[in-house]
């Protein structure tokens, strides 16, 4: 990598139905180079386990997967057993890849929350729906967007956790599609 992307993170809170940031990110590869080096072995997707500790509390160990979308990447965190749909949705639109996103992305990403969230309606679709289109369409194009979507309340410590892993999919998701689409420059245009 030539040059470090600049990063936006973009977050949305389920227990406030709200969104925070945007929040400049540093790239890191810190954590989560084995996800990187999977990511090339297995081309267009990737799904294992992320382990994770708090100091002093029990180790946690989260699935995690992610997918090449042609426009953006996505990753889902979960815990085994868990109900109602991952916890968390990362979804990066990388710099080198703004001009190809389809018009209809947010909408397409909104209907994909709600299908994972079932019968259960909490009333967010149109806030994530309306925030998602304003940053694509107000962004610089220079800007890789990240947009973490915290599917439901957890308990403290396990959100800390939780965040932490979406970070290093988040960052992975990066690195491998900066590289994919240096392989093969016409993908990016």
């Amino acid at each position: 990598m030539s040059r470090k992307p600049r990063i936006e993170l973009h977050g949305w809170d389920s227990q406030g139905q709200a969104w925070h940031g945007p929040d400049e990110l540093a790239f890191s590869l810190a954590g989560c180079r084995n996800i990187v080096r999977k990511l090339r072995e297995l081309r267009g997707s990737w799904h294992g386990r992320l382990r994770s500790q708090v100091p002093g509390e029990l180790p946690l160990s989260f699935c995690g997967a992610i997918h090449d979308l042609g426009d953006a990447g996505l990753g889902l965190l979960d815990m085994e057993g868990s109900a109602n749909g991952p916890l968390e949705v990362v979804v990066v639109i990388p710099a080198q890849r703004r001009k190809a996103v389809r018009p209809e992305f947010a909408f397409e990403f909104t209907s994909f929350l709600r299908f994972l969230e079932g019968k259960v309606s909490t009333g967010w679709e149109m806030a994530i729906h309306d925030y998602v289109q304003r940053v694509l369409h107000e962004t610089g194009e220079e800007k890789t967007l990240v947009f973490s979507i915290e599917t439901r309340s957890v308990v403290p410590e396990v959100h800390i956790l939780i965040s932490q892993q979406a970070g290093r999919l988040a960052m992975g998701m990066i690195a491998w599609m900066i590289e994919k689409d240096a392989a093969s420059p016409a993908r990016a245009d």
